[in-house]
């Protein structure tokens, strides 16, 4: 048997977390796939474990980038690390 497709996926909003679901769920009518990454309830619900939450990222305005900038840098770098620890075929 062929080793699952390995996916990391990041949504960083709500339509990003349907439009990854949906693809999720039509990638897994076809071939076998491990999911790792950051989403929502629909990603969830297709199979991931959010590696943080994704309301994390969910900012609006420069006050509110600002304000949460170091929260976003961290969750950035935690990002990149866990791409690169679990060498995803694709990102």
């Amino acid at each position: 048997m062929a080793e699952p497709l390995k996916l990391f996926i990041l949504a960083g909003e709500p339509s990003g977390d349907r439009i990854g679901a949906d693809l999720v769920t039509r990638l897994r009518q076809r071939v076998d796939i491990s999911l790792t990454g950051v989403g929502g309830d629909e990603l969830t619900a297709a199979g991931l474990i959010s590696i943080y939450p994704m309301s994390d990222l969910a900012v609006m305005g420069i006050s509110d980038v600002l304000g949460r900038l170091p929260l976003l840098l961290w969750r950035v770098e935690q990002t990149a690390r866990a791409i690169r620890a679990g060498r995803p075929d694709i990102v």
